[in-house]
């Protein structure tokens, strides 16, 4: 019993002995195999710490982006602003925004004028603590934002006849170029835009409320379709006053220097051959026929407004005529260049093709009429805007009319509803 009890003492001490060699031997390969790992864990806290700096350096930098685009968007909506002024404005918000978070970030910015948009992108270029060595994908840091116009732009011509084809047609080798302003037609019809073979559009907002037929033209952008219809911006707009008595009766010029005075042109007027008539300023109002200015005559005047009233007062600019107005700069045609009563009638066509009508500065409005722009024609360029607001606008076979939005170069003021406000909206 004593021998039996002698050897589980010995088996018991054995034992203890080899467990406590398994333990101190474990302990030290978990010594080790700790030290081997302690770089690799160390490096994937570092890691993280990079990724949580980055994600915080990029939130501030699209931060910035963002705003700055949106900035840069309403400078661009301004018909005056130069891609300078567009992309100081950018480049200055994204200082402000990161000024003493961000300072190294350098920033590049993209201008669309046709499209409308603004692209801002921002960089930093930084160094990592653990990512460098690991060759992780996280620098440079880059944050991009696009913003662009929303809504209606300045409105350069606005066809308002509901229905039917062709609000707005562009015939044959004709061109139509608006600046920094867009084409509206409010006809649902699937042809409420024309583009005839080989003509150009050129224009950072084309919109059509029905469809558009493109027979081989160009257009610098595309044609938006089944856009909402465009409402009268002079609506409201209340005719000029006007006596009833007749101060000049079927007026005409056909030669020599005239110098003619304001009031009511019964029968119309009619300037043709060499003539050479300057306008004193105020509102002319042509009654009851036709308004031609024609052959190699010159017509010119500041701060003239004509209100087109009763039967067969039509506008005709043709042959090798020059025509140099700007219109109303005060009172009730204020902004105003052409005015056709609301009330005649909606087959009313007015006709320029004279060879010279560089200028004709303001707004056209004719709500019933239709406007041709003929051949020969180069209308508009030398005007600081125009603005045209018709039934129908035919741009036909072969002219250049031209239409600007330098609505700060000139004393004409813009009717409300021309000169739009533009918002702007991030589109990424």
């Amino acid at each position: 019993m004593v021998g039996i009890r002698s050897r589980l003492a010995k088996l018991k001490n054995r034992v203890e002995k080899n467990l406590r060699g398994f333990m101190r031997c474990r302990l030290g390969n978990m010594t080790m195999m700790l030290a081997i790992s302690m770089p690799a864990v160390l490096g994937a806290v570092g890691l993280t710490s990079d990724f949580a700096i980055q994600s915080l350096k990029f939130s501030a930098l699209q931060s910035a982006a963002d705003a700055a685009a949106l900035s840069a968007a309403k400078e661009l909506a301004v018909a005056s602003s130069t891609d300078t002024n567009v992309i100081s404005a950018a480049k200055n918000y994204v200082t402000e925004e990161l000024r003493g978070k961000d300072d190294a970030a350098t920033t590049d910015v993209a201008i669309d004028r046709k499209a409308g948009s603004v692209t801002v992108k921002v960089t930093e270029v930084w160094t990592p603590m653990f990512a460098q060595y690991l060759q992780a994908n996280i620098t440079p840091i880059v944050a991009t934002a696009t913003a662009k116009l929303a809504g209606s732009a300045n409105i350069c011509v606005l066809a308002l006849t509901p229905k039917g084809a062709g609000g707005i047609i562009m015939t044959s080798n004709s061109t139509l170029l608006a600046n920094g302003c867009g084409l509206y037609s409010n006809s649902t019809d699937g042809w409420g835009v024309y583009v005839g073979d080989s003509s150009k559009v050129d224009s950072p907002m084309v919109c059509s409320a029905g469809g558009v037929r493109n027979d081989g033209g160009i257009a610098t952008s595309t044609i938006l379709t089944d856009c909402p219809v465009t409402p009268d911006p002079l609506a409201s707009r209340p005719a000029p006053s006007f006596g009833t008595s007749c101060d000049y009766v079927a007026k005409k010029v056909s030669s020599g220097t005239a110098t003619l005075s304001p009031g009511v042109y019964c029968g119309g007027l009619d300037v043709s051959g060499t003539a050479v008539v300057d306008l004193l300023p105020g509102t002319y109002v042509i009654k009851n026929g036709t308004f031609r200015v024609r052959d190699t005559a010159t017509f010119r005047g500041k701060n003239v407004g004509f209100y087109l009233t009763g039967f067969m007062s039509f506008i005709f600019f043709t042959d090798n005529a020059t025509v140099d107005l700007s219109g109303a700069e005060s009172g009730d045609m204020a902004g105003l260049l052409f005015y056709e009563d609301r009330n005649v009638s909606a087959l009313n066509v007015h006709d320029i093709s004279a060879t010279h009508a560089d200028n004709l500065t303001g707004t056209i409005y004719m709500p019933k009429g239709n406007l041709f722009v003929h051949p020969s024609a180069s209308v508009g360029a030398k005007s600081a805007y125009t603005a045209i607001v018709v039934n129908r606008l035919i741009v036909n076979q072969g002219p250049s009319l031209t239409l600007n939005t330098n609505y700060g170069a000139t004393a004409v003021p813009v009717p409300a509803g021309i000169q739009a406000t533009a918002s702007v909206v991030l589109s990424n």
